[in-house]
């Protein structure tokens, strides 16, 4: 609105209130380029966000978040999440599941009511849940070695390798739980990574390297500082609970501070929240 103010015998003309822009959720849409693709996580479509105002006017600089109704199991890449002079914004989606997805967006933090549908097809058929445990058949011969191989089925669709049987026995007591899949089903589940120890189930140490570690939540390790450390931590005999780690598998492990006192690092607490591997690699 404009108005006047009288001041010392002087009109004066105050500048037009400008409104900020409001978003209209049933004006707004989202559309994808293409609503059929194949689950290999490769195959992917443009998803477009556009925001309009109630006079249907393009609203730019707003912030988008696109989400999907199947969660983690659906690859989204931001090309641009804020809007344009269009008052559009774009993403990329990707899939490695069978199924449908609803493509749900949240424009500076209103929910618009449109959605986008996608039906990925042409992936994993068997029936494989998040938490599973998996491998391919034994194929007979003991010269061949990937047929023992055994992966942790991820809440994001991939499989995650145990480097070895130390590993997988901080978090199973056997293998009673593995399913076997054919192999033309394992080859549509692309590798996510290694699995690590279990947080506060082992201490460990790389060949190469005099310090002994413990192994955190994400495959964070913790340089146990002393041996009367070690001792708070797992008893007299702690160098019983010692791994050596090849250093082949460095990478697959980061260092944070270290522990100077069994007190800085309780194992009932680091153990409690990694109970599971998706819960340690923080896919949940």
């Amino acid at each position: 609105m404009r108005y006047f103010i009288f001041l010392c015998g002087i009109f004066l003309i105050a500048p037009f209130a400008v409104n900020a822009a409001v978003v209209d959720p049933a004006g707004s849409r989202v559309s994808a380029e293409k609503t059929a693709l194949k689950a290999d996580g490769i195959d992917n479509t443009r998803i477009v966000v556009t925001v309009r105002d109630v006079n249907l006017m393009p609203i730019e600089n707003a912030d988008i978040v696109l989400t999907s109704s199947r969660g983690k199991l659906d690859g989204i890449a931001a090309e641009s999440d804020t809007t344009d002079s269009l008052g559009k914004a774009y993403f990329r989606v990707n899939s490695l599941k069978n199924g449908s997805s609803v493509y749900s967006a949240v424009a500076d933090g209103v929910t618009l009511q449109r959605t986008a549908t996608i039906t990925y097809s042409g992936g994993l058929t068997w029936d494989v849940a998040p938490g599973d445990l998996i491998k391919i058949p034994d194929d007979g011969d003991v010269s061949t070695l990937n047929d023992t191989a055994v992966y942790y089925y991820g809440s994001d669709g991939r499989r995650y390798v145990f480097p070895n049987e130390k590993v997988y026995f901080t978090w199973y007591k056997n293998f009673s739980a593995v399913k076997i899949i054919p192999i033309d089903q394992m080859s549509l589940v692309p590798i996510g990574g290694n699995v690590t120890y279990k947080a506060g189930s082992k201490l460990v140490k790389f060949q190469t390297d005099v310090k002994t570690y413990l192994p955190t939540k994400g495959g964070v390790l913790r340089w146990v500082k002393t041996e009367d450390v070690a001792r708070g931590l797992f008893g007299t005999e702690w160098n019983q609970q010692t791994d050596d780690i090849t250093e082949a598998f460095y990478v697959n492990y980061t260092f944070g501070t270290p522990i100077a006192s069994a007190l800085d690092a309780p194992l009932d607490v680091l153990r409690s929240a990694s109970p599971t591997i998706d819960a340690d690699k923080g896919l949940e």
